[in-house]
């Protein structure tokens, strides 16, 4: 597998594209891999306007797939790539450019890989990203189809981020920009980074995400054909939201080298837990490692 593409796609499900200098990230490995992220930006490095920030990570960790017949996949690189100037900005897959900002409000324009895409791509990107109800019929629970077969989306949109009493807020839209599903997102997070001692970190961020039901029926309906039995296909009635939490620690070593643990646990909605393609109520993606900043 493609490590390196894995951990790339990972790193954006953990990031979060509109997070600012003075904050910490875990994406899904990306700093959100959104630990990628877990959140997207990194608050435990203070930020040059105009400069590159490369660091590689090595360890073991793993993302937990949500489909029935795609494995989990191991995470042993955790590579990291930022640049901010006056406006724009880029993290791993997310980037974005500043439409406005002052020292405690700021609003982004911002463009995002879909998580759910990647879930479903797992096998293929290796290293990328996620409590419901039986439906009526399905007890027990079908086999998942053989072959799940779904385009990767990218999403772009605008993101608005709020600071008070050392909390970071950010609200988002993000609508499908590349015509594969026509769906949107809504996500809502909250974050603070502490400075347990003069070395070592801790960047603590809960939220949500709505996902509309186009989204939802493209990426977790099925259809006859890709059913076990032609009467057993599954739609989505509506729309959905996960709940995650996520955290990044750091223990600094010295200028470059530090320790690092990330961990995101997501909890999935109801209309994406009752997909027959589904076997899981929650995913968790973690790693913990060795990180070399350049």
């Amino acid at each position: 597998m493609n490590y390196l593409s894995l951990t790339l796609t990972f790193l954006l499900m953990v990031s979060v594209a509109s997070s600012r200098a003075a904050e910490v990230t875990i994406e899904s490995i990306d700093t959100d891999p959104e630990l990628t992220e877990l959140e997207d930006k990194d608050n435990s490095e203070q930020r040059d306007v105009g400069e590159w920030h490369i660091s590689v990570s090595l360890g073991y960790g793993q993302v937990e797939s949500i489909i029935g017949n795609v494995d989990d996949y191991d995470l042993y690189l955790l590579p990291r790539i930022s640049y901010y100037g006056d406006n724009f900005f880029l993290e791993n897959t997310t980037m974005g450019y500043s439409l406005y900002e002052d020292q405690d409000f700021y609003i982004d324009l911002v463009g995002r890989l879909n998580e759910d895409g990647i879930y479903v791509k797992l096998d293929d990107f290796g290293v990328f990203s996620a409590l419901g109800i039986q439906p009526p019929l399905r007890n027990p629970r079908l086999p998942p189809p053989p072959n799940v077969e779904r385009d990767i989306s990218y999403l772009g949109g605008v993101a608005a981020n709020y600071t008070i009493a050392g909390y970071a807020l950010r609200a988002g839209y993000y609508h499908d920009i590349t015509d594969v599903h026509y769906g949107y997102e809504v996500d809502f997070h909250v974050s603070k980074n502490f400075m347990l001692t003069d070395q070592w970190s801790l960047y603590l961020s809960t939220g949500a995400n709505h996902k509309s039901k186009k989204l939802l029926n493209y990426y977790y309906g099925t259809t006859g054909l890709e059913s076990v039995n032609p009467f057993f296909r599954y739609q989505p009635n509506s729309s959905g939201t996960n709940y995650l939490f996520s955290l990044n620690s750091e223990y600094a070593i010295d200028n470059n080298w530090s320790w690092q643990l990330l961990f995101k646990r997501t909890f999935l909605s109801d209309e994406i837990t009752d997909s027959m393609i589904i076997d899981t109520q929650h995913t968790d993606t973690y790693f913990f490692g060795i990180k070399y900043t350049f």
